[in-house]
């Protein structure tokens, strides 16, 4: 029986990690470990561990990453990512995985990546190859040379991983998993989440997930408040997100709890997915509004660089930090009729929502040979 071990820091990477290990739940082939970590811990980001436990999924181990106190700076990141690492080897030497399976750009994820190369252990990339803006493409790209096999969400991003030499025998498009989560979230009535949001749900509605973007750590409070003060002006009831913990997050937190907007710290994924299905256009710079909305035919206005370079389905309109600009794009996703045709029939270039299976039936297959470990550029 092969063992996976999986690490989560937060609802990004749990949200895709989830219908994995649900697919390998109900393998006998195949077992799981499941390390919790990060803001999952943390009471000021909604303490969202309660929602795995909630799930059922057996968690291995609780390791701190995060004080609850700790500045939000670009050098507390480096300083969390350090301690996890160290942490993180010695549950790889207790547990002895098979594989690692990590992913994304999230700072636990390229934690584990890290520990278990070193160590030997084969480790699987979800969604590399991909580019964005910020920290996190340097820590994507990072992951992937760790890595030693790869599951990138479309060929535009498995031709980038070839190019940055990768072995084409070793990368697998499969898509994105977290639309797996969200396309079979079984359904809430709207009485229920008019009840969790307070919103009326007959009515057109925002949903903000705005986080920063760690190379304008400067400028966060002005963009935050450009997209709030658009909100205001729209005058559309709006549902704001709390943002992970990255490099300048307080000032958004700030800006957050200075506003009459309704706003919820966190959501399981089944509550996200019912969401998001009835909304009327996402706002911010979640990868949310590029993987996922287009599923669900909801417009996404897309501000400023965090998610610059990454593939864009035809539902996503790209803008600056601008107040006035992000009112047109938002009045454009309300009311555009030949925009709104486009986005009810555009389709994800991040997957169908079939991408768990794909992927464990390769945790399966792969052979775990020496050689899968030996990596040299491919030129």
């Amino acid at each position: 029986m092969r063992k996976i071990l999986f690490v989560t820091e937060r609802r990004a990477d749990y949200s895709r990690f989830k219908p994995i290990i649900d697919k390998i739940i109900q393998d006998p082939d195949l077992d799981y470990y499941l390390i919790v970590t990060g803001i999952h811990l943390l009471e000021k980001h909604g303490k969202t561990i309660d929602f795995i436990e909630k799930d059922g999924i057996k968690i291995s181990s609780v390791v701190p990453m995060f004080d609850e106190d700790a500045p939000d700076t670009g050098a507390e990141m480096v300083r969390a990512t350090g301690r996890l690492i160290e942490k993180i080897t010695h549950e790889l030497e207790r547990l002895k995985p098979d594989i690692v399976l990590s992913g994304f750009d999230i700072g636990a994820n390229f934690a584990v990546a890290v520990a278990a190369a070193h160590m030997n252990i084969p480790v699987g990339h979800v969604q590399g190859g991909e580019v964005s803006g910020s920290i996190d493409e340097s820590i994507r790209h990072a992951m992937s040379k760790f890595a030693h096999f790869h599951f990138p969400a479309n060929d535009d991003a498995a031709k980038r991983l070839i190019r940055m030499g990768e072995d084409s025998q070793h990368i697998f498009t499969v898509g994105c998993p977290s639309l797996d989560a969200l396309l079979n979230a079984p359904e809430i009535p709207k009485e229920e989440l008019e009840k969790l949001t307070g919103l009326d749900f007959s009515q057109k509605f925002i949903i903000i997930i705005q986080h920063t973007v760690t190379t304008e750590v400067e400028k966060v409070p002005e963009h935050i408040e450009a997209t709030l003060k658009a909100i205001k002006d729209v005058g559309v009831p709006a549902l704001l997100l709390y943002p992970n913990n990255d490099a300048g997050t307080s000032a958004i937190i700030k800006a957050i709890e200075n506003t009459n907007i309704k706003r919820m710290r966190t959501l399981s994924i089944e509550e996200y997915g019912n969401i998001l299905r009835h909304a009327g256009v996402l706002v911010g710079n979640s990868s949310s509004g590029i993987h996922e909305t287009v599923s669900f035919h909801v417009p996404t206005v897309n501000i400023g660089d965090r998610q610059a370079g990454r593939l864009r389905p035809e539902n996503v309109i790209d803008v600056e930090n601008n107040k006035e600009d992000i009112k047109k794009a938002i009045h454009t996703a309300f009311y555009d009729k030949e925009f709104l045709e486009k986005v009810s029939t555009c389709t994800n270039p991040y997957g169908d929502g079939r991408s768990s299976e794909k992927i464990v039936r390769i945790l399966k297959e792969i052979p775990l040979e020496k050689e899968l470990i030996k990596k040299n550029f491919i030129d």
